[in-house]
């Protein structure tokens, strides 16, 4: 194996590895902020609903491209092609796929999540309008 092959294997590793810690880290949290408590008021338990609800739209979506892309690569190479790719195979495969994975998953987001998190925003704030309208003497302003 040449030396290049060895250095991009392994920094292409090391990046892969960080992405999963970070993304097993975030995942882990990710809506444990969110859970109820019996000494949430009213304010923030709606802001803890828009949190919740926005979750998906907040992640990073590059380390879940690049954990797919390096997937994709190793099964097309080890699968498909059977065959141990160079150094530029690998860092372009890995490049495009992540690019394209990247591009698929933000515009998905921006589609889907963007629309469920106004529609949670319009509905918080007009919750928030009703218990101003009829609880005005427990509420404080917002």
């Amino acid at each position: 194996m040449p030396p290049s092959l060895i250095v991009t294997m392994f920094t292409v590793f090391l990046v892969v590895f960080v992405a999963i810690i970070k993304e097993t880290a975030d995942q882990k949290d990710a809506y444990s902020a969110s859970k109820s408590r019996d000494k949430d008021n009213i304010p923030s338990a709606l802001r803890k609903i828009r949190y919740c609800m926005s979750y998906e739209t907040r992640t990073i979506k590059w380390r879940r491209s690049v954990i797919a892309a390096s997937i994709a690569t190793i099964a097309l190479f080890s699968v498909c092609w059977r065959r141990i790719p160079t150094s530029e195979e690998i860092l372009s495969h890995l490049l495009i796929i992540t690019m394209v994975y990247s591009l698929i998953w933000d515009n998905f987001c921006f589609v889907t999540g963007s629309s469920a998190v106004r529609y949670c925003d319009g509905n918080i704030e007009h919750i928030k309008k009703l218990l101003v309208k009829n609880h005005t003497f427990v509420l404080p302003s917002w």
